[in-house]
């Protein structure tokens, strides 16, 4: 009887340990990524929009001061020369600008800048000499300009847990896995020596824990329990021997002890 478990059985062991792996390390890791992930985010986003805002501030008030100085000589701002070239120059050199709007006294709008995405805030600085507001300019800001970045980072977070998850289970493949089937390597021999009554060495990993660990201890209480019953069947049989003084019983009873040495039955269990 071969002792050795088959190829077959110890790739299925290392397997069960990869999958096992894998699937806890890309369960919990991919969890905790997009937790990490996401409070990155909302940190990175509203620290942007607060520095979108203020740069619309900014902008929103150097454009107004140079409106009041035109304003000053007394050019109504729809009439201003260049306005909205200006404009979209100042909205495509500034990041996290989406929109500029100069209005009028009236609130209308006199010229713009309107840029692709839409705007989450605006700030708005008014045009205005001595007390006299003549105009205003809004400057409306999003911190996605400043922000999408982050749009790339998932799926190399991915890639990361991904790649965590596939040298876990290689490491368990070939660390837990072979020690799982030289685990049940060693039990399975140690069954076949017991049946056959074979002496071998102390049993190894009855100390651990898991189902093997408890097999091991079940299995060294078995022959502890087997030996102490040995024992008793020896000193029965020694009491007989002493009192068989015309020898009928000696036979009998070394057939008995032969047949519970080799596991086989005795003539009178058959």
């Amino acid at each position: 009887m071969r002792t050795d478990m088959p190829s077959a059985g110890r790739a299925r062991d290392r397997l069960i340990c990869a999958f096992i792996a894998f699937m806890v390390v890309g369960i919990v890791g991919g969890a905790a990524g997009i937790v990490l992930m996401q409070w990155f985010k909302a940190e990175v986003e509203d620290t942007a929009r607060r520095d979108a805002r203020l740069i619309g501030e900014t902008v929103a008030r150097s454009l107004a001061t140079q409106f009041e100085k035109a304003s000053r000589f007394g050019i109504p701002l729809k009439l201003l020369p260049g306005v909205e070239p200006y404009l979209n120059e100042t909205l495509n050199r500034t990041p996290g600008l989406t929109r500029i709007v100069l209005r009028g006294p009236d609130g209308r709008e006199v010229r713009s800048a309107i840029g692709p995405l839409v705007g989450t805030d605006t700030v708005v600085a008014p045009v205005s000499i001595d007390g006299v507001t003549f105009g205003q300019v809004a400057v409306t800001t999003t911190p996605a300009t400043l922000s999408s970045v982050l749009s790339g980072l998932y799926w190399r977070a991915g890639l990361v847990v991904a790649a965590c998850a596939c040298l876990s289970a290689i490491a368990s493949a070939v660390l837990a896995g072979t020690n799982l089937a030289n685990g049940r390597r060693r039990l399975a021999a140690a069954l076949l020596a017991t049946a056959q009554g074979k002496p071998r060495d102390p049993l190894p990993g009855a100390g651990g824990r898991g189902p093997l660990a408890a097999a091991f201890r079940a299995l060294t209480s078995g022959e502890r329990r087997t030996a102490e019953h040995r024992a008793a069947f020896d000193s029965y049989a020694d009491e007989l021997l002493a009192v068989d003084f015309d020898g009928r019983l000696r036979a009998e009873i070394e057939q008995i002890r032969r047949a519970t040495q080799s596991g086989a039955p005795s003539e009178r269990e058959t």
